[in-house]
């Protein structure tokens, strides 16, 4: 399905019932018509998506790729939606979970193509009472 970047900004606002944020000077927005938007960052030691809308697999391959240019073995992002079928849907094989009191759980877990580490740590909850993560993985 192809979109203009306001209609892909449009759906992520209606999926995500978050508002969307232009990025500032030290994001760099990506787009294509069938593939989405995201917004991708560097630090010294991590890649970090932004906001994303649309084929999720196909940014976490370009921002691993970025990353890789870059000499950098960590890629970071949110994710504000339910984290276990997230957790599947990047197969990742969780291998521990960490009770961290609450009802919140911190997830780790190997990602089943490359054996390498992925975290998943809750941080905030939203205005809506979801929990936010921050999920952190090596490439």
């Amino acid at each position: 399905m192809t979109k203009t970047i306001e209609e892909w900004i449009k759906f992520y606002e209606e999926k995500s019932k978050v508002k969307y944020e232009p990025p500032d000077n030290r994001v760099k927005q990506f787009y294509f018509p069938d593939r989405g938007f995201a917004e991708i960052g560097a630090s010294k030691n991590m890649v970090i998506i932004h906001q994303l809308c649309g084929d999720a697999k196909f940014w976490k391959n370009v921002a691993e790729v970025l990353a890789m240019q870059l000499g950098i073995k960590h890629l970071g992002t949110w994710c504000i939606r339910k984290i276990e079928p997230y957790i599947r849907f990047f197969g990742v094989e969780i291998e521990r979970v960490e009770d961290l009191g609450e009802g919140l759980k911190r997830y780790h877990g190997k990602l089943k193509d490359t054996g390498k580490s992925a975290v998943f740590t809750p941080n905030f909850r939203n205005k809506n009472g979801n929990i936010g993560y921050i999920v952190t993985w090596e490439i």
